[in-house]
């Protein structure tokens, strides 16, 4: 392709930008809203006065975007954009502050009420949602007004998510480490107080769908052992285990810790179930079930960021088809995350939901850029866990500041692994509801015992720090990423907007 071809591209994709005016108000709603969570950071949680200066930062870099499309669509289309970039930018800002107004508000009222209870005795009635570690569980009080508690027992309780617990105990405020702000990462996820439990009471029927995940995962523990079995209540449900400290670095050093947790695949299996229950039968009805299926799945799996992010997409999917109309898978997903960080400007700090993000986008554009390769084992096991891969480890780089030299080969041979148990796990666990047939469970306990064995073996690879800026390092790898896709993709000639580009 020669330089003019390219050039061509870039003014088809400004072009279609130009139709689809509602990505560039995502792009500015994204842009704003990582300004966002970095000004309530920086006011509520490090209580920096409100100051102009650092109101201005917020806007500043749509400021910048504004300028960067108004420069691109003159080089590119001989556009002049300044109107229609005025008129995005200022309604952009306009809903923008709105959802300024109102997390601010929300974050510093929660914050406020918690922090004069630090240092009291409390009772509080809520909700168990997940357990972090074997004495320690997160908890939705009723009322939601102090958002989510750590809650800490001085001894190991028998207790699961979904019970309903009164509790009474001390508040403190949460410690961070030498080399780790613990307290920031709480406060990123909604959380902003401890609870040193000393008195509880928990009974069943607190929520219905983890309740309901309880009583399958009894079924695997059943029938399978640790960690197997928690590694398939993991893969199946989205549910958060404890696993032996050792393992649990193991999984993390690997690189291939993202593969236990529920996310788009479990949401395409419910999809497709809803299809097979109705015999792939049309119609508005279906689309419907689909829709309430899934997120009925979703809030099953406890509501990961990864799972609201494939149960959102699906959703915006299925509702376009509701409406008679095609969607666009990468329109969708910007769509997507612009709507959930819009709703939680932290998100941008959750490495689970960033990693799923990449993912889809990487699985959207880059697989199609290798048309051409006609082996089909490369196609549908190497590319899918190789775009994974390159469109994760910018995230990994800058969150964390290494990268594991074995990930790639480790997620290769291990996503199949995990695709397939699965399969063969839900399928013993919906036999177990009726008839007690542990055997059934075998071929995912092998599958998943090949797993472990990798983990631990590629763990024993040092990770590779890196001795450069991380933020340049994830911008550039983006940024080549995104070229090699805009170069590669393959477009037809018919083509609307190729056309129209070959005309200016």
């Amino acid at each position: 392709m020669s330089l003019k071809q390219f050039r061509q591209r870039i003014t088809s994709l400004l072009l279609f930008f130009l139709d689809y005016q509602a990505l560039l108000h995502c792009f500015t709603f994204l842009v704003l809203s990582i300004s966002l969570s970095n000004f309530l950071e920086k006011v509520i949680f490090e209580e920096i006065p409100v100051s102009i200066g650092l109101i201005a930062k917020i806007f500043l870099p749509a400021f910048f975007l504004f300028i960067f499309f108004l420069v691109s669509y003159s080089m590119f289309c001989h556009v002049h954009f300044f109107a229609t970039g005025l008129k995005i930018l200022l309604l952009s800002n306009l809903l923008f502050l709105s959802v300024f107004i109102f997390q601010y508000f929300k974050i510093s009222k929660a914050v406020q009420k918690v922090q004069s209870f630090t240092g009291l005795n409390v009772s509080i009635t809520g909700v168990l949602i997940s357990q972090e570690k074997e004495s320690t569980y997160i908890i939705s009080p009723q009322g939601g007004q102090v958002g989510e508690l750590i809650i800490k027992f001085d001894h190991i309780p028998v207790l699961h998510a979904g019970q309903k617990c009164k509790i009474k105990g001390k508040v403190v405020q949460p410690e961070s480490f030498e080399d780790f702000d613990y307290r920031r990462y709480l406060f990123r996820k909604g959380i902003y107080a401890i609870l040193q439990v000393k008195e509880y009471e928990c009974t069943n029927g607190g929520n219905i769908f983890l309740e309901a995940r309880y009583s399958l995962e009894r079924i695997v523990e059943k029938s399978v052992p640790e960690p197997e079995a928690s590694l398939l209540i993991g893969i199946m449900f989205g549910s958060k285990r404890i696993f032996l400290s050792e393992f649990n670095t193991a999984l993390n050093s690997s690189g291939v810790s993202h593969v236990i947790a529920a996310s788009g695949y479990n949401v395409a299996l419910v999809a497709q179930g809803v299809d097979l229950l109705f015999k792939k039968k049309g119609g508005k009805g279906i689309l419907l079930i689909k829709i309430c299926c899934i997120w009925g799945f979703s809030m099953f799996s406890g509501l990961s960021s990864s799972l609201v992010r494939a149960a959102t997409m699906s959703t915006l999917s299925l509702m376009a088809n509701l409406f008679g109309r095609e969607s666009n898978s990468g329109a969708t997903v910007i769509f997507c995350a612009t709507l959930l960080i819009l709703l939680n400007p932290f998100l941008i700090h959750d490495v689970g939901f960033l990693f799923s993000f990449a993912s889809v986008i990487g699985l959207i554009f880059f697989p199609k850029c290798f048309e051409n390769i006609k082996s089909s084992f490369l196609k549908d096991s190497i590319l899918p866990s190789l775009t994974c891969i390159l469109f994760t480890i910018p995230i990994s780089i800058a969150f964390f500041g290494k990268v594991s030299v074995i990930s790639l080969l480790s997620n290769i041979v291990i996503v199949p692994i995990i695709s397939s148990s699965i399969f063969w796990g839900l399928g013993a666990t919906v036999v177990n509801i009726f008839v007690p047939l542990q055997i059934l469970y075998l071929i995912p306990y092998i599958q998943l015992t090949v797993f472990k064995n990798l983990v631990m073996l590629s763990s024993s690879v040092e990770m590779v720090e890196l001795g450069i800026n991380e933020g340049v390092f994830a911008v550039a790898v983006y940024l080549l990423l995104f070229l090699f896709c805009l170069y590669n993709y393959p477009i037809e000639p018919s083509n609307y907007y190729s056309l129209q580009a070959k005309k200016i």
